[in-house]
């Protein structure tokens, strides 16, 4: 899995792709955990990250993966305000500390975690190519399809013209075509799903049922108000009665789409917080959903993008499949199956079960005194194992949250080693 050239990796978890414009709400989780970067370096390569690598977390993963710690480096650039960290990088004067870094990198290309125009600019500022790109750079057509792939609207569009299925609805692009579009689905359909066109990791999102009828344009006034912050724009779909959730990773690269993984995640109280690989139980849908991956995959190929991406959608119990959006970008699950794969090898990967996930836990516990409690019961992963718990990131002082990574080769063993695992750490 060892590339042939250095990375400045760029962990630009707020960007124009996910939320028109940022809210601490929304923003603050994901750059909690943007220290998980680290999983995805090696030696030499430059990583700036909105939020520092804690130094534990960089000793372990470092040691995990097989090289000294310095040989990385590490940059942050705080956004307390939420602006992009390409902003960040030149407000606190890192452009020229990265171009002479780069300098002394040859062959270095940019992988930034979303690649919106900011990530972009910077890319040509720093005079370093984007990793999956030809001298000729980013196209247009790449640009504006993942722009358009991360809206709400973009996404049903497209779907439906690769002939993915997705869930009755509609776009809205005022106040008065939501509430006239909320209403003839509830009529319809009996409940109700909204969504504002860019949002991400479940941001206004909001269910509505036939009760809900009588004070309708109350609740839809606080509910636009809730979103202030972003531009008008909605899509109002059915509700649907999903029994599973689950998603394909995805990635393009010059000789077009290729699967990296189904997974089925876990979305306690319809939030998102890991997933499992493979599915627990085997679906018909499943074909369904790669092709689908394929088929949009083939789209994004046509129009010069090269890099990652997943579908997410449900399965009702009829083993009917519906798809709810995509994500062009990395996601979090992209640095994980890397890391699968660079701890396993592609064979062992192949082969391997995981799940991953985070979990509130004891409260006097650091990442230095968790770790070490999973040592002394056996359920660290070690290089060169088959199996074990991978700390994956430390939150702990943001939200108190362990998150994980379980590796073994059943359903069963993985978990086994997460209830094993919750018995150590405390976990809720």
């Amino acid at each position: 899995m060892r590339r042939d050239h250095p990375l400045l990796i760029l962990g630009n978890f707020v960007n124009e792709l996910m939320v028109t414009r940022p809210v601490h709400h929304h923003a603050d989780a994901l750059i909690a955990v943007s220290p998980r970067k680290i999983w995805l370096t090696q030696p030499g390569d430059v990583l700036v990250t909105p939020r520092p690598v804690p130094h534990a977390l960089r000793d372990y993963a470092c040691g995990l993966l097989g090289f000294p710690p310095e040989d990385v480096l590490l940059l942050d650039a705080p956004t307390p305000d939420l602006e992009t960290l390409t902003t960040a990088v030149s407000r606190d004067g890192l452009v020229d500390r990265l171009r002479i870094e780069l300098g002394e990198r040859p062959g270095a290309r940019l992988q930034a975690f979303a690649q919106d125009r900011p990530a972009l600019s910077l890319a040509a500022e720093l005079g370093v190519p984007v990793e999956g790109y030809g001298p000729d750079g980013v196209p247009d057509s790449a640009t504006d399809a993942v722009y358009r792939m991360n809206t709400k609207p973009g996404f049903r569009d497209v779907a439906q013209e690769c002939g993915i299925r997705v869930a009755y609805g509609f776009t809205c692009g005022t106040e008065e075509d939501l509430a006239d579009g909320l209403r003839k689905v509830l009529a319809e359909h009996g409940g109700a799903v909204v969504k504002p066109t860019r949002g991400s990791n479940g941001y206004g999102v909001a269910f509505w049922d036939t009760e809900d009828l009588p004070e309708l344009d109350r609740r839809l006034a606080e509910y636009v108000a809730g979103l202030a912050e972003q531009p008008v724009g909605w899509v109002v779909e059915e509700r649907l009665d999903l029994a599973r959730v689950v998603t394909v990773e995805m990635e393009v690269d010059d000789a077009g789409p290729r699967v990296l993984h189904v997974g089925e995640m876990r979305t306690p109280n319809g939030s998102f917080t890991g997933q499992i690989t493979p599915l627990v139980a085997s679906s018909a849908a499943v074909g369904e959903l790669t092709e689908g991956g394929l088929a949009l995959g083939r789209y994004l190929h046509r129009a010069g993008y090269r890099g990652p991406f997943d579908i997410d959608g449900g399965i009702t119990a009829d083993d009917t499949l519906y798809a709810t959006e995509s994500n062009v970008r990395k996601t979090g699950c992209t640095y994980l199956d890397l890391l699968v794969r660079r701890l396993l090898g592609e064979d062992g990967a192949a082969r391997a079960v995981w799940l991953a996930d985070s979990r509130q836990g004891t409260a006097d516990l650091d990442f230095v005194a968790g770790l070490e409690r999973i040592r002394r019961a056996g359920l660290a992963f070690e290089p060169g194992a088959q199996r074990g718990v991978v700390l994956t990131a430390d939150t702990l002082a943001v939200d108190g949250k362990w998150r994980y990574l379980i590796l073994g080769t059943s359903h069963n063993e993985v978990d086994a080693m997460e209830a094993a695992l919750a018995g150590s750490l405390g976990l809720g």
